[in-house]
């Protein structure tokens, strides 16, 4: 419940809402799906029916009694993309950093869909991915989540000069931007995995992509509001910053230093068996 009811999840909705928008009102698919083939058969048609199928199930999250299964379902949904679309993408140049960045952001969507199918009240069939739900389900989105980061991080790593020129022009265009990304999302990926302060780490992470989308996306649909790419980029960056507070709200109530200690400590107090 503390995921379903977390505001990360209007937040996420509303921006699958708003990507689904933007397809039905120009006939393009989002960036975060793109290159899709302009030579696709009956694309135009398709870029419609991803629009209406995104708004319908960006409300399905909204509403307790639809959100498992449209959580199930765009899963699903982003699944394909992830393994149809930006596969072969990275498949054709490993060495690309931005390719790889693009899986994680891909990746990062689906964590959104897991946690809250994980989180959902049940009322979907029993048996049906069921061991997506609860704990199993939040444990694995969180794995996830940590590969992704690692994967987004590259990015930011890879092109310095190109991340100190994104911010808007009232932000100082500096080189460590890349760096004190990069290296927070890699800070977060290891301590979801290492399970090392990772209520902190997320948290951080939340708050960091909450501040690049406000900071620099918002200002950019401000300077230039009819401009498509800008609404859509604030939208894919909306969109990660929910599934991040997903993520964190998922660690609500552990200690903000957690340690994985326990066997340690089993250790120490084992009592000595005689000689």
């Amino acid at each position: 419940m503390r995921i379903a009811n977390n505001a990360g999840r209007t937040v996420f909705s509303l921006a699958i809402i708003g990507l689904g928008a933007i397809s039905l009102a120009t006939g393009q698919f989002a960036s975060v799906w793109q290159p899709v083939p302009k030579d696709l058969p009956a694309r135009l048609i398709l870029a419609y029916a991803n629009g209406v199928l995104m708004v319908g199930l960006g409300a399905g999250l909204m509403l307790r009694s639809l959100q498992a299964r449209a959580a199930l379902a765009l899963g699903v949904y982003f699944a394909l993309w992830f393994v149809l679309l930006h596969g072969p993408i990275v498949a054709a140049a490993p060495g690309v950093a931005d390719h790889w960045s693009g899986f994680g952001e891909n990746a990062t969507l689906i964590v959104g869909t897991l946690l809250l199918y994980a989180a959902a009240p049940m009322t979907v069939e029993p048996g049906r991915a069921q061991w997506l739900r609860g704990d199993a389900g939040v444990r694995a989105a969180r794995i996830l989540f940590a590969l992704a980061a690692f994967l987004m991080s590259l990015d930011n790593l890879a092109y310095l000069r190109v991340n100190a020129d994104f911010p808007p022009a009232w932000i100082p265009h500096w080189m460590g931007w890349g760096y004190l990304v990069g290296c927070g999302f890699i800070a977060t990926g290891l301590a979801i995995l290492c399970r090392i302060a990772a209520r902190l780490a997320t948290c951080l992470a939340a708050w960091m992509m909450s501040a690049l989308t406000l900071l620099c996306w918002v200002s950019f649909v401000l300077q230039a509001p009819g401009n498509r790419v800008n609404w859509t980029g604030l939208m894919v960056s909306s969109a990660l910053t929910g599934a991040g507070w997903l993520v964190a709200a998922s660690y609500r109530g552990a200690p903000w230093l957690a340690a994985p200690v326990r066997r340690l400590s089993a250790v120490h107090d084992r009592p000595e068996r005689g000689r």
